[in-house]
């Protein structure tokens, strides 16, 4: 992102100049962290028993130094996923409303320890909210609490999720790299078994304009400019998967494949 320095640098004639820099940014987009958010609001509601407000703040990339003051005196969890490592952070005051929400307490301070009940229900909302952050992370397994300064927790891409009154909270979500336009699970073989493709084979082309085809008629004869025997190729949608020779075999019509391998039509 191109952005302009506070300070003038110099000046030409009558005018203060501005330096200009490119300030690194991430490639997570904030729509995707949106839509994490309002599933995010969709299922907290439903799991407190209560309709919640939720908003984000934008996703940032995290600067050298940033990390131990989003992590330190907080509550952080981490979880394992196959593209990178998901954390999520609640600090002491939000930990502490938070817990407060949920079993309907009156407010004891934010260096009350959090009994073992209230501790686990931190988990769980943890859980959820690591869940729904897959399309970022991938999917995510093996949930659990982390010491910041005793383990390597590094955050990479950072956002935060404000939850509205009763509980006035926030709850800071840290990817341990910037996943950017290639976040999302890899697709398995296995997935794309049931899914129908259409696939035809072109035994011969022909380049034709606009005016011949608006006086095509039923019965009009289309001439082709390769001949009918040339090598045939089998396409779905417009990707050549395969190239061979058409025929008949038991009475239906039939290609046999010469050569495959994807390519993109020429025609």
């Amino acid at each position: 992102m191109l952005r302009f320095r506070a300070q003038p640098s110099g000046a030409s004639g009558a005018k203060l100049v501005r330096e200009t820099y490119f300030e690194p940014v991430t490639d997570l987009p904030i729509s995707a962290v949106c839509a994490a958010a309002n599933h995010a609001r969709a299922r907290l509601s439903n799991l407190l028993a209560r309709e919640l407000t939720l908003d984000v703040f934008a996703p940032v990339l995290v600067k050298d130094g940033t990390q131990r003051v989003l992590f330190e005196r907080g509550s952080l969890y981490r979880a394992r996923g196959s593209i990178c490592d998901l954390y999520v952070v609640f600090r002491r005051r939000d930990a502490r409303r938070i817990a407060q929400g949920v079993f309907g307490e009156e407010c004891g301070g934010e260096n009350v320890p959090l009994s073992a009940l209230e501790e686990r229900a931190l988990e769980r909302i943890a859980a959820e909210v690591a869940a729904l952050c897959a399309p970022f992370c991938g999917d995510a397994n093996g949930l659990a609490r982390i010491e910041p300064e005793r383990e390597d927790a590094r955050c990479v891409t950072y956002f935060e999720l404000r939850i509205g009154l009763p509980f006035d909270a926030v709850i800071g979500i840290g990817l341990s790299q910037d996943p950017g336009p290639r976040f999302g699970g890899k697709l398995q073989r296995s997935m794309l078994s049931g899914i129908a493709l259409d696939v035809r084979a072109q035994f011969a082309e022909a380049v034709v304009n606009a005016r011949e085809i608006a006086a095509w008629r039923v019965g009009h004869t289309v001439r082709l400019d390769t001949k009918i025997g040339a090598p045939t190729m089998v396409k779905i949608g417009d990707c050549v998967v395969a190239s061979g020779d058409c025929g008949i075999r038991a009475q239906s019509n039939a290609v046999v494949i010469a050569a495959a391998g994807r390519r993109e039509a020429t025609t």
